[in-house]
């Protein structure tokens, strides 16, 4: 949604540009068709091209440059080369028919390899060339924009980056960069983000460059955390500056106890694996035996896990139920545990790797 907000503000919103040629509206270019005439001199009321050289010929002024110019140069140096034969002349030249003044756009736009012929008389900048053209996609990379620009003389090619982080300051001096004919606008594509492990939905997604989204916030994006998923150990594997892969820990657990400072805003390129998370184990007479993956931020004591493992069965010890930790065995006393303040205290709080096993009374 925000992308499509942004396309639509695109004429209104900033943009930092870089230094570039000044490029005036209106400017004579080769292909142009020029109509002169001379007050009162037939003969000298012609219709000529400009050509590829930016040039044109005029009788007795021989070649005119003409690129890069103005029609009111033109007329006013064709007046200085023919005073010498007439006297007081006037001299009117009309554009009658414009070369085309075509930019190209490739890339992550709506509506990619198109092209835009340039306003006459007036200027287009290149927020306004990629709003012409459906706004950016969901998968650009707005730190990259660049337009290629060819020296006409030279026959060199220079790319000229673009700033469009600044779409979304409000200090912003304005929409600067004005395009000229023949340059290509180019919107790559951002790395995508790979999510992968105990998700709802595990793939490959794009995000908006310009507002990176906290990790928190990609995981919901992606379904957010399956049954078993480890939220105290997601993982972020990124590519630092010398090109090896690091690795990022960032605990949900932390998050949702208001530790927002913890959460990891996500890079393009990055990969986020979701793992199992380590699991209890109520084993021996309880109703229902097994693994049990410790719910999301919330403390679960001995009784409770018995609770959740379906309870004791009819010939449980519940006066000596051990707890395993590490290389540590705890004796509990579970037997009417409610009815004695005494026996609360053996309602220990469970951790990882913790094994419960309800012993079989035999009397």
């Amino acid at each position: 949604m925000k992308r499509y907000l942004l396309s639509f503000c695109l004429l209104f919103i900033a943009l930092f540009a870089p230094a570039q040629e000044a490029y005036e509206v209106a400017t004579l270019r080769p292909g142009d068709v020029l109509q002169v005439n001379v007050f009162r001199v037939d003969e000298l009321n012609i219709t000529v091209r400009v050509e590829e050289d930016g040039c044109f010929s005029f009788p007795h002024c021989g070649l005119i440059e003409a690129a890069g110019r103005s029609t009111r140069d033109i007329a006013k140096q064709i007046s200085e080369c023919i005073s010498s034969q007439v006297s007081n002349p006037h001299v009117d030249v009309f554009v009658s028919s414009w070369a085309p003044r075509t930019v190209y756009i490739l890339g992550e736009v709506n509506n990619s390899g198109m092209s835009l012929e340039l306003p006459n008389y007036s200027q287009m900048t290149a927020l306004q060339a990629i709003s012409a053209a459906g706004g950016f996609s969901e998968s650009a990379d707005l730190t990259n924009v660049a337009v290629l620009r060819r020296n006409q003389a030279s026959k060199t090619l220079t790319r000229m980056p673009i700033d469009v982080s600044a779409l979304a300051s409000q200090k912003s001096g304005g929409d600067e960069f004005v395009l000229q004919p023949e340059d290509t606008l180019i919107v790559p594509k951002a790395p995508p983000v790979y999510v992968s492990g105990l998700v709802g939905s595990p793939g490959v997604y794009y995000i908006d460059t310009q507002r990176p989204p906290l990790c928190s916030e990609l995981l919901v994006r992606a379904g957010s955390l399956a049954l078993g998923a480890d939220a105290e150990q997601i993982q972020i594997l990124r590519a630092n500056a010398a090109g090896s892969r690091e690795t990022i820990s960032v605990s949900l657990t932390e998050i949702i106890d208001s530790n927002y400072q913890n959460d990891v805003k996500i890079q393009p390129g990055d990969y986020v694996v979701v793992r199992n998370a380590e699991q209890i184990f109520v084993l021996g007479q309880v109703n229902t035996p097994g693994p049990l993956t410790l719910p999301l931020n919330l403390k679960v004591t001995v009784s409770r896990a018995i609770f959740m493992a379906g309870g004791f069965t009819g010939i449980a010890k519940e006066k000596e139920v051990l707890l395993i930790r590490g290389l540590e065995i705890i004796r509990l006393n579970l037997a009417k545990m409610y009815k004695s303040p005494k026996k609360l205290a053996d309602d220990l709080e469970l951790q990882k790797g913790d094994i419960i096993f309800v012993q079989e009374s035999f009397w």
